[in-house]
Formats: structure tokens, sequence, C-alpha cells
């Protein structure tokens, strides 16, 4: 056998994924008898192959498959919390019913409601009408989109007596703590 067999056989089992025997291939270029600086680059030649070999297995080793990405971060939906302002003093009542207290300077009620399909924009008008100055309540349409209230008070003369703004009411803030925010008048 000659030497050009014995590296192609050592090239032949590492590109199959064998492990060669190296102490049994070295031997065996040992024993054909060469010059020695043949035999000298022969056993570096296969000592070059044993490097390649030992690459493969510590990449092979990192080459672990990667963690699995963690699963994308989800925003939480913008939530919207329920907010009072005004100059007057408004309540929940039997189911949605928005309550408050009567007053005598007060003639008539505008009442406004304003939905806001998309969490950045801006409320629209849904619906508006009047009072009488008499009433203390109205029921309110919760649903999912939040809903802005506009209860407004006037007086005979239509000047604007008592105000209040309530934002951000849905099925789900209704019962929650409402946040209460200074009004200028």
């Amino acid at each position: 056998m000659d030497l050009d067999a014995i590296l192609d056989e050592a090239r032949a089992l590492l590109a199959a994924g064998g492990d060669p025997d190296w102490k049994g291939l070295r031997d065996r270029i040992r024993a054909l008898g060469l010059a020695p600086a043949t035999q000298r680059d022969a056993l570096r030649g296969l000592e070059r192959l044993g490097a390649v070999q030992r690459a493969r297995t510590l990449i092979g080793r990192r080459a672990t498959p990667a963690p699995a990405p963690a699963a994308p971060l989800r925003r939480t939906p913008l939530r919207t919390r329920a907010t009072v302002t005004g100059n007057m003093d408004v309540r929940r009542g039997q189911g949605s019913t928005l309550v408050w207290p009567a007053e005598p300077a007060v003639a008539s009620w505008e009442l406004r409601l304003s939905e806001r399909p998309d969490p950045r924009g801006d409320y629209e008008l849904r619906e508006s009408g009047e009072l009488p100055g008499e009433a203390t309540s109205v029921e309110l349409p919760l649903g999912d989109v939040p809903l802005r209230v506009h209860l407004l008070g006037r007086n005979r003369g239509g000047r604007l007596v008592r105000r209040t703004i309530v934002s951000g009411l849905t099925r789900e803030t209704w019962p929650e703590r409402w946040q209460r925010r200074a009004s200028a008048s």
C-alpha cells in the first residue's frame, strides 16, 4: 500500500463522519520505509487531517441548536382610564346609569356622547340631545369602545352653569375608580 492510499483512506473516513485510528495510520506510514523528509511530510499531512477532525468536533459541540427565540413581546393594548373633569359631581347609579345632583339653576341639560374607535384617535360624536332641567340621571350605552360623555347644564338665558366631561367609559372601566381632574371653571 502506498502513502496516497493511506491519506485517501483517512480523508474518506473523515468525510463520512468517522473517527480514523490515528495511531494505526501513523504506524502504517512509518512501515512504508520512506525517506525521513518524505515520512515527516506525510505525518504532518496526517496531523493536519487530525486537526480538521478536531475542529469539526469542536464546531459540532458548539452548534447545538440555539434556544428558541423568546416569544415576541406583546404590547398590552392601550388602556383608557375613566376620567371626570368639570364643576359638578357625577357618579355611577344602577346598571350603567350616570347620576348627578339636582341643580335648580339649570333649565336644560345638553348631553353629547362620543366614541373613540381607535385608542390613539380622537373621539367622534355619536349622538347628542337635550334633557329637562330636573333630570338627574341618564342611561349610557356602554360597550367595548371608549365613550365620552359631555353633560352641560344651561340656565334660562343659555349661559353655561354646570358642566362635566366623563371620558374613557367602557363596560370594563365602568366599575373601576374614576380619576378626577381639576377644572378651570
